[in-house]
């Protein structure tokens, strides 16, 4: 079998790559037994290349295809995995949504775009962006990485369903969505009316969650193919109770 009872030589990106690797050799049934009889050595290698004791780069490639995946695969959710051990306090919330500058900087590394997006993007002149990311690394919500790298420590899967977050959309995005021409052929949108029972509606809840990762999926996917210049959307999926609009 393969374990992680073992430490890890590499430490922090390195680890959870790692971990990551033996996840996936896992779920597509290898062991350590199979893998040495695959590759030709003994299970002791194996072991150790596992955790990352004489793993070249080559033999990471290998074992990333005996486990049907790619390295930036494994980035990816080692990545999502180390960020979905951090949940937002309710204090972190709070200090992120007083200042809309902040909230959008801070939206755009939980979506893996570098902070010069926000200037580019957002037009965020970037002494205002450099001042908040000091004060997102102060509550403990981004990592400062070299290069100048910055990296989210929450998950872009996090349910933003809070007072705070809610407060937020009141103030900043709902008139987005109160003024859209409905009668525009560019308008994306759809519709549908449905009867639910309380189970029904929580069903809804989590579609509409499993909605924003296919987002972000075509989002990442997106970015990496489209050969025009792309343009920020927000997407809204919410159900409401038709009951104002019934008779009495």
């Amino acid at each position: 079998m393969l374990d992680d009872s073992a430490n890890d030589t590499a430490d922090g990106e390195a680890a959870a790559l790692l971990t990551a690797l033996r996840r996936a050799l896992r779920a597509a049934g290898w062991t350590q037994a199979k893998l040495a009889e695959e590759l030709e050595v003994g299970s002791a290698t194996i072991k150790r290349w596992l955790h990352g004791r004489g793993l070249s780069f080559n033999t990471l490639a290998q074992l990333c295809r005996l486990a049907d995946t790619t390295l930036g695969e494994l980035a990816d959710s080692s990545r999502t995995a180390e960020q979905e051990k951090d949940q937002l306090t309710l204090a972190q919330e709070e200090a992120l949504t007083q200042d809309k500058d902040l909230s959008t900087i801070f939206f755009l590394i939980v979506n893996g775009w570098p902070p010069s997006e926000a200037t580019e993007g957002f037009h965020i002149p970037p002494d205002t962006v450099e001042r908040h990311l000091a004060k997102l690394e102060r509550l403990a919500l981004v990592d400062r990485l070299p290069g100048g790298r910055v990296r989210s420590r929450i998950s872009p899967a996090h349910a933003w369903q809070r007072v705070p977050m809610r407060r937020h959309f009141e103030r900043h995005l709902k008139q987005l969505f109160a003024t859209i021409d409905y009668g525009d052929p560019e308008t994306i949108f759809g519709a549908e009316t449905i009867k639910l029972s309380p189970l029904g509606a929580a069903r809804v809840r989590e579609s509409i969650e499993r909605f924003r990762a296919e987002l972000r999926a075509i989002a990442q996917d997106d970015r990496r193919t489209a050969a025009l210049p792309g343009e920020w959307h927000c997407v809204l999926a919410v159900a409401r109770s038709m009951r104002p609009l019934i008779r009495p």
